[in-house]
């Protein structure tokens, strides 16, 4: 995790009411690594494995190889020459530092991919495990009520008990913020998106707009506000650029059942094979019989 950063209060809103972070004094700092010593101690019995055997576990497991390394350094490289070339004005034109934002921009999505079992899989290492617990302590040590001064949650089992309510979530992203100085606006900082916005083509949301200010992807189609991909009519559409048809209306298409028909004569077709005759010879007259 990252250090953590000690400052003033925090105060922020969620659905109309005020909630506060102070930092941690040195009561709630003593409890908060008694409850990582605890958690830590506890993931080791149950076997997990330390954030400094990770990598090797992974490419144990078949989960990371020389082959994504390699990957990983390349698409690294990548972007910081696309970011070194578009500081020293390599590109000349409008149009190419769109499209090298652009790359930029899809260059992170596969990094991020890339990162994401391994991202994943450190939270549950020991250390992990153990960094979480104290992290969910300190939310019950230091997020109060702003009007009554009072914790909001009275314990740490509390808050775990809470976790997937979105006061809950809302209180995990602001102290995350507030202990360990996130930037909120990191995106703001990225340099595609600086120049994108120079260049007309993000929204104040960092969204991706064309030049009559509608939302599109990174390939340049329009899309709604959900993500959707639309006409320029604003109907949605699927990848072929074919109207989206709702799924029911497989209830009431119209058509001719010619499925006994069909399937009479391909069953005529399959005993229709020429039988084969031959000559019996159990009795003095020839009879003829057919198999």
């Amino acid at each position: 995790m990252a250090k953590e950063k000690k400052q003033s209060e925090k105060r922020f809103t969620f659905e109309n009411k005020d909630y506060v972070i102070k930092p941690a004094n040195a009561e709630a700092s003593i409890e908060a690594q008694k409850v990582y010593n605890k958690a830590f101690k506890k993931a080791i019995e149950d076997g997990a494995i330390l954030k400094k055997s990770l990598e090797d576990h992974m490419r144990r497991q078949g989960l990371w190889d020389d082959d994504k390394q390699l990957e990983y350094e390349r698409l690294l490289k990548h972007s910081a020459d696309i970011e070194y070339k578009i500081k020293i004005g390599f590109y000349k034109k409008a149009s190419q530092l769109r499209e090298k934002s652009i790359e930029l921009k899809k260059l992170r999505n596969e990094l991020s991919s890339l990162l994401m079992v391994r991202n994943s899989m450190d939270s549950n290492t020991a250390d992990g495990q153990a960094d979480n617990e104290r992290f969910f302590y300190l939310i019950t040590a230091c997020v109060y009520d702003y009007e009554t001064q009072k914790p909001l949650y009275s314990s740490l089992q509390e808050y775990l008990d809470k976790a997937d309510d979105p006061l809950a979530i809302k209180c995990a992203t602001e102290f995350a913020a507030f202990a360990y100085d996130l930037d909120e606006k990191f995106e703001d900082k990225l340099i595609e998106n600086k120049l994108l916005k120079r260049l007309g083509l993000l929204n104040d949301k960092n969204q991706l707009i064309n030049k009559e200010g509608h939302r599109v992807d990174v390939d340049g189609n329009l899309i709604d506000a959900d993500g959707a991909r639309i006409d320029k009519d604003g109907n949605r559409i699927d990848i072929n650029n074919n109207p989206l048809i709702d799924d029911d209306v497989i209830d009431t298409l119209e058509f001719e059942d010619d499925l006994d028909s069909v399937l009479s004569v391909v069953g005529e077709s399959s005993d229709s094979k020429p039988k084969k005759k031959r000559k019996s010879t159990t009795s003095e007259d020839e009879i003829e019989t057919v198999e």
